[in-house]
C-alpha cells in the first residue's frame, strides 16, 4: 500500500521520480525501490513527507483520511507527537511484513 500511495503523492504533485527524489532529499534509485515495493520506507522517509510535503502518514499507511493535512496539523505537532506517529507506523509496516510478530 505504501508504495502505491508513493506514487500517488508523486503523480498528484506532477512530479517525475528525479524531483520527486529531490524534494525528498533520497536517492532516486531508493525512491524507485520503494515505489516498487522491494524496500520499506526509512523512517527518514516518513519524516521528509510530513514536514516538506505535509503528507497524512495515517493516509501513506492505510489509505484513510485525506492524503494531506490541513496546512496547521503540521505546525501544531510537536517532534514527541511526530517520533510517536511514526514509530507506530514503523511498527506497524515490521508487523505486516512479519518481520516482528504481534
Amino acid at each position: 500500500m505504501i508504495n502505491d500511495n508513493l506514487k500517488k503523492i508523486r503523480e498528484e504533485l506532477g512530479l517525475t521520480m528525479t524531483k520527486f527524489s529531490e524534494k525528498l532529499e533520497i536517492p532516486a534509485m531508493t525512491l524507485i525501490h520503494y515505489e516498487r515495493g522491494d524496500r520499506t520506507p526509512s523512517a527518514q522517509l516518513f519524516i521528509q513527507l510530513n514536514k516538506k510535503l505535509n503528507i497524512n502518514l495515517n493516509w501513506l499507511v492505510s489509505g484513510k483520511g485525506k492524503m494531506f493535512n490541513s496546512t496547521n496539523s503540521v505546525i501544531e505537532q510537536s517532534n514527541e507527537e511526530l517520533e510517536n506517529t511514526i514509530y507506530k507506523i514503523m511498527l506497524r509496516i515490521l508487523k505486516n511484513h512479519k518481520i516482528i510478530d504481534e
